[in-house]
């Protein structure tokens, strides 16, 4: 039988990647990531600088971070038009992020609802056919998901009584990283999801007495939630061929940064 190799958006870093081979499998992705590591690293941290420190550093930063999403999502996701899609995702991405400037949210359905169009459109004018339509849709429709949530942190800054929830909610997505980390440690790779449940829930109550308006029972909660989405969202996409790359490494990097907005404006609206 012949193995087709899946194509890869970034040659050169699959060849300097060596712990990283084709296909890809839970044996041998035992390797730490530094790009995805660093990406979340410097994300967390420069959103829980910015949105804390005023709506418009906050909203700011959330613009550039869905901007570097949109160019770097399409081809982890699958997309067969990644270029094309990265002009979707990013066209209604800012209509999405720009809903946040109204704390309403009356206009981020329909941002949603732009994007899902133009992802429809741009499928029923491609010039090569219909090949991997489903995926490439699939892969569309993920992309504005994560945005839509991303953009739920820049909502969260409008208001101080809010910023101890994304102050929590980030410090449990720093908190993950620990099971990256652990990754290279065969025998500790199978409860990894329980070590980041129980690191991301000790770093919430540590940050807890230095912040305001978050609740025991709230900071638990918010970082069992948060702290496990976003490791497994790394790890759900840790063996697609584009993690060979370093788009696919930033676009998995950011977006399990960004997804966690949903877990925090939800805790936020239970409160």
């Amino acid at each position: 039988m012949t193995t087709v190799t899946p194509p890869i958006d970034d040659a050169s870093a699959a060849r300097g990647q060596g712990s990283l081979r084709l296909p890809l499998s839970p044996v041998t992705d035992g390797g730490v990531r530094p790009l995805v590591v660093g990406s979340v690293a410097v994300v967390a941290v420069a959103l829980l600088l910015t949105v804390p420190a005023s709506f418009a550093a906050g909203f700011t930063a959330v613009a550039v971070l869905m901007l570097v999403f949109a160019a770097t999502w399409p081809a982890l996701g699958g997309s067969r038009t990644p270029e094309a899609a990265a002009v979707v995702l990013a066209v209604s991405g800012a209509g999405i992020v720009a809903a946040a400037l109204s704390q309403d949210l009356v206009w981020g359905a329909g941002g949603v609802a732009l994007g899902i169009v133009l992802a429809f459109l741009q499928q029923v004018l491609r010039p090569d056919g219909r090949e991997g339509l489903v995926l490439s849709l699939l892969a569309a429709c993920a992309g504005l998901s994560v945005v839509a949530s991303g953009a739920l942190l820049a909502v969260l800054g409008h208001r101080v009584e809010t910023h101890g929830i994304v102050i929590v909610t980030l410090a449990a997505v720093l908190a993950s990283l620990i099971g990256d980390l652990l990754l290279p440690v065969a025998w500790l790779r199978p409860f990894l999801g329980l070590v980041v449940l129980a690191v991301a829930i000790v770093s919430a109550l540590l940050i807890r007495s230095h912040v305001d308006g978050v609740s025991l029972a709230q900071a638990i909660g918010i970082a069992a939630a948060a702290g496990t989405l976003s490791f497994s969202f790394r790890r759900v996409l840790a063996l697609e061929p584009a993690m060979l790359g370093a788009r696919g490494q930033l676009a998995a990097g950011v977006g399990s940064v960004l997804v966690v907005g949903a877990i925090a404006y939800l805790f936020d609206l239970l409160a």
